[in-house]
């Protein structure tokens, strides 16, 4: 078809809905065969030796007389439009709407001739709506389904490269629980107690007492901080060992050097703690942050020590009391421990680590117990 002045968009159109679109649109009526001109609002007679290009429905093919840069610029500025046919069916004291849309010429040909057909067979229930929709307009956008917020959580937690500690979380609870809810007999029957050396579930269930709220609240955030890159990189299980290891180290240490109640997780989270130190050694060349995990260590360790120096300095050690034995066994079994429970290199000064560490912390675990039992004779 030839173009004169400005590029007009020709949209064709079957011989079933002409009249409907001429109506709608407010063009002449045309025959088979023909189309309507979006630009100028009349019919023109078809050319035969133009073919359909199923790639670009809605805009005429250019003059020859036209560069390809005029081309191309001009069909980068054409709106794309597509024809929405509706047959409303009458059922019962409600009417039913099939929506047929397309973005082709063809496929909008075949929807109208569908429709047609559609119309022709039964005339009597049903009728026919065409409407122009601009496909760039937002209202005319297809609305998608909102996400679910609780689905988008989980997909967002399953992508997410941390593991919840739940070993600890779950600790954690046992212990909040134990503070609210506890009375003095229970108190006394959990509490470390070195004169009761022989009943031994002591050595660990002080662990679930605390002094005050801010001890608890203290001991609590710092042992889930510490324990998420541990159980995501080693596992749920294995830091649970090193964290009861480092509670039973510290209430055996402080039977020794310290023997009076005491109460508190201090001793497990000091485990946890330093049993990063093994954990950065067998595997540092694959853990990421590395640096700044050392970094983060050295510099909690160091603040703890110079608050509990300056705390004994200043008040004596008293009000509140703090168990030094059972933080340095603590952080001593958590760095034995680690080479022993955490899973690392294959090389061979790794192997004699491993080795070395489980003689020691054999040897101290044997020299504490001869140490309360003769004590005790």
């Amino acid at each position: 078809m030839e173009s004169k002045g400005k590029t007009a968009r020709v949209v064709p159109t079957s011989s079933s809905g002409s009249n409907l679109l001429a109506s709608v649109f407010g063009l002449k009526s045309t025959r088979k065969g023909e189309a309507w001109c979006e630009n100028e609002r009349t019919t023109k007679a078809p050319d035969k030796s133009y073919e359909e290009d199923p790639s670009e429905p809605f805009i005429a093919k250019e003059s020859e007389s036209e560069s390809s840069v005029e081309s191309d610029h001009k069909k980068s500025k054409a709106r794309v439009y597509s024809i929405d046919v509706e047959r409303v069916v009458p059922k019962g004291n409600s009417d039913r709407k099939i929506r047929a849309s397309g973005t082709s010429s063809s496929e909008c040909s075949t929807s109208s001739n569908a429709s047609g057909e559609s119309a022709n067979g039964s005339k009597q229930d049903s009728h026919l709506d065409a409407k122009l929709v601009d496909k760039f307009v937002r209202n005319n956008r297809r609305r998608r389904k909102r996400k679910d917020a609780k689905s988008t959580l989980i997909k967002l937690c399953q992508c997410c490269p941390w593991t919840v500690p739940w070993s600890l979380l779950v600790v954690s609870a046992i212990q909040i629980c134990t503070y609210f809810f506890n009375n003095a007999r229970f108190y006394q029957l959990l509490i470390f107690n070195p004169v009761l050396q022989h009943e031994i579930w002591r050595f660990v269930t002080y662990t679930f007492l605390h002094a005050n709220a801010v001890h608890l609240m203290l001991n609590v955030i710092i042992q889930i901080i510490v324990a998420f890159p541990l159980e995501t990189e080693q596992g749920h299980r294995s830091v649970l060992v090193v964290y009861f290891s480092g509670v039973i180290a510290g209430g055996m240490g402080a039977s020794v050097f310290d023997p009076t109640h005491m109460v508190g997780a201090s001793a497990g989270v000091y485990c946890l703690l330093i049993s990063h130190v093994p954990h950065i050694v067998m595997n540092f060349q694959s853990l990421s942050h590395r640096y700044f995990r050392i970094m983060a260590v050295l510099v909690l360790c160091v603040s703890d020590v110079i608050y509990s120096i300056r705390h004994c300095m200043t008040k004596g050690n008293l009000q509140p009391r703090i168990g030094v034995p059972a933080h340095v066994s603590g952080a001593i079994c958590g760095l034995l421990i680690g080479f022993i429970v955490y899973q690392g290199g294959k090389e061979i000064h790794l192997r004699i680590a491993r080795y070395v560490a489980a003689l020691l912390l054999f040897g101290w675990i044997v020299a504490t117990i001869m140490y309360n039992v003769q004590v005790r004779a």
